[in-house]
């Protein structure tokens, strides 16, 4: 298993940054995008928004804007629609995109042990806070309850891994390889 340290903030609890200094450059227009409609709007809506929104960001301001943890002025509205007679939810993001300081990082997290539902601490809110950079919905408590076990078993079946609900190293490595 990987050896991930990793250095907490107030609502960021993730990256070591090495350039601290680095000016974040944002753009002056915002970004709109408006994801798929899905039944559910958390698991489905909420995580569509995120990648559409991240596609036209980098097409409207180039690479290495598409970053939604860096964005400046950030907006989710959900709304429920009526597709072919059944409500669907669709979550539409707006913001200006931005890149530097956690652009910068060294590093990013390493996680030292298994995580499972009832674990706590600030190596289970770096795993809500990587969750939610990909469109997860967690609140950044460190503490892994059903919610969070829900977004990793989730996360766990979208990328073809063992579906347990557990953040074991092999978990922890492919969500580091999209963070």
């Amino acid at each position: 298993m990987k050896r991930i340290q990793f250095a907490a903030t107030a609502a960021l609890a993730v990256i070591s940054v090495t350039n601290v200094a680095a000016a974040k450059e944002c753009k002056t227009d915002v970004v709109t995008a408006s994801g798929e409609p899905f039944a559910a709007r958390s698991i489905g809506a909420y995580p569509s928004s995120l990648f559409a929104w991240r596609k036209a960001a980098e097409a409207k301001a180039g690479s290495g804007y598409q970053s939604w943890t860096v964005a400046e002025d950030k907006r989710v509205d959900c709304e429920q629609v009526d597709v072919s007679g059944k409500k669907r939810w669709v979550c539409t993001r707006s913001a200006r995109p931005c890149k530097g300081l956690i652009g910068t990082a060294e590093k990013k997290p390493e996680f030292t042990r298994t995580l499972r539902r009832g674990d706590s601490g600030e190596d289970v809110k770096a795993m809500q806070f990587l969750l939610n950079d990909l469109g997860y919905e967690l609140e950044l408590d460190g503490n892994y309850g059903q919610l969070t076990q829900d977004a990793v078993l989730d996360f766990q079946t979208k990328n073809g891994l063992k579906g347990d609900g557990n953040f074991g190293p092999d978990t922890a490595e492919k969500l580091l390889a999209k963070s």
